[in-house]
């Protein structure tokens, strides 16, 4: 192998990462084809970034104790309106 190879690694870690993709397997690649491996790095798609969803249930329980603790600084009907 060569140093070029090594120099390579990095700059294909980057592209690979902002893609989406797995950086472990890119980098043997990289490791063992050098800059030739930016050739099917930019042929490849991006993956699109995927939003967690909070469960419905964590939602409604915190929606739950929020409630319950704004409740608890009410003493009087004019506490509603603030």
């Amino acid at each position: 192998m060569y140093t070029i190879n090594l120099i390579a690694i990095p700059f294909v870690l980057l592209l690979a990462w902002a893609k989406g993709r797995g950086v472990f397997s890119w980098a043997v690649m990289a490791y063992l084809f050098g800059f030739w491996t930016f050739v099917p790095l930019f042929m490849v798609r991006v993956k699109p970034i995927q939003i967690y969803e909070i469960p419905k249930p964590i939602k409604q329980f915190v929606a739950s104790h929020v409630f319950r603790r704004d409740l608890k600084a009410v003493m009087y009907p004019k506490d509603l309106q603030k």
